[in-house]
């Protein structure tokens, strides 16, 4: 069976007259009757009754015009999601995004996304910046957005999403809280929140080396996995800890976010949008041109996980968590 004899038989079926379905098919009457004869013989059915007065079609007929008409639509819509699918019309992205995006424009860039492809399904994964490494290698993330240490790959592309300045986040009931800045000696001994090492060993062990280096070591009393749960710690008044700019949005009332002149030196943030290298399928490509609009990286680029480059005065040094 042939799908020409298909659009042949439901021409035939919808004109019920040999003649009109031929010129309807653009070929001539014989070689389509002879095509409705083939596929009667096929199925073993008569499909249409013939008099020289006029052309009905059979009960069978009429079943199989149903089955003829659904394997057509079938047919053509899986065409034109094939066709849809190579030009990135539809498909399917796997994104992971680090806690702290949520509160950066990532939120603002999936919507206009999922506004500009909606035939684009975006299964949105919360994970640790280690983790979103790990599955972007091994394919099984098609994005994301992390802490730009965990962005440094050779399998890996990545642009700055977001560079941000961090602040030392105390209780306001805690002695600190009165002043305006903060540096290295007003944070010695004093009880302090940070990632753990488990997920961040890199930041982790700079920050202990940041302080030795300085001669001062807080009492490390809580670690915490997101800044979210940092910030709720030191509203709880378990200690003190840095906290990127970003976070000011979902400071608690009871929290102040002070600014860390540490020895003239400024600690940043920064947010990378990560993809594997190589072809990209063109889904990725339209994720990753509207990402680009919302980028805020102004050329900047940060170093050694604290260091800001891309400056005529370049700065940093400090917490790295």
């Amino acid at each position: 069976m042939e799908l020409r004899q298909l659009k042949y038989f439901i021409a035939v079926a919808e004109e019920l007259n040999f003649s009109r379905a031929a010129e309807r098919c653009h070929i001539a009457q014989p070689p389509l009757s002879q095509q409705i004869k083939k596929l009667e013989e096929e199925l073993g059915v008569r499909l249409f009754d013939r008099t020289n007065r006029k052309v009905s079609i059979t009960a069978e007929g009429g079943k199989f015009l149903c089955v003829a008409r659904n394997t057509l639509e079938t047919l053509e819509c899986g065409v034109d999601q094939v066709r849809m699918m190579s030009r990135g019309e539809i498909g399917r992205l796997r994104v992971g995004f680090l806690n702290s995006g949520i509160q950066t424009d990532f939120p603002k860039a999936v919507t206009a996304f999922r506004k500009a492809h909606p035939g684009i399904i975006l299964d949105i994964r919360e994970m640790q910046s280690a983790d979103q490494n790990a599955a972007l290698r091994s394919g099984e993330l098609d994005a994301g957005l992390s802490h730009h240490c965990y962005a440094d790959h050779v399998d890996l592309e990545a642009r700055v999403f977001l560079v941000d300045k961090y602040y030392l986040a105390v209780h306001e009931e805690h002695p600190l809280a009165g002043k305006s800045s903060v540096n290295w000696a007003d944070l010695d001994n004093e009880p302090y929140i940070m990632f753990s090492r488990e997920h961040y060993p890199t930041a982790y062990d700079r920050a202990i080396a940041c302080f030795r280096e300085h001669n001062i070591m807080p009492r490390i009393v809580q670690e915490a996995k997101t800044h979210h749960t940092k910030l709720s710690l030191i509203a709880a008044g378990m200690g003190i800890g840095f906290v990127p700019e970003r976070m000011r949005a979902v400071c608690p009332d009871c929290v102040r976010m002070l600014s860390a002149d540490l020895d003239g030196e400024t600690s940043y943030s920064s947010l990378k949008l990560v993809w594997k290298k190589g072809e990209k399928t063109p889904a990725l490509r339209f994720f990753l041109e509207v990402m680009g609009a919302f980028c805020q990286d102004n050329g900047f680029e940060v170093e050694e996980c604290w260091k800001l480059g891309a400056l005529n005065n370049s700065v940093g040094g400090g917490p790295v968590d």
